[in-house]
């Protein structure tokens, strides 16, 4: 399994998960979009580290992550 996980985004300590673009079960090419996490000024989107299935989601939606945490896991 690979971890995804919250990159070093500068500033930034902490973020809310905003949109998962993916769904567990779904197959992804690496650099693919993931999900769609929030700080207070602006977006970010996480990408795929690499191919596989998103096997497990680990933070959902409006849950708060802090710099790398563990996002998902793809298999």
């Amino acid at each position: 399994m690979r971890e995804v996980r919250l990159p070093d985004l500068g500033e930034v300590d902490d973020v809310v998960v905003v949109a998962w673009l993916k769904q567990e079960g779904d197959s992804v090419a690496v650099g693919e979009a993931l999900v769609e996490v929030e700080t207070e000024k602006t977006t970010f989107v996480i990408e795929a580290p690499e191919a596989g299935r998103l096997a497990h989601i680990v933070r959902r939606e409006n849950e708060k992550a802090c710099v790398h945490d563990l996002l998902a896991q793809i298999e």
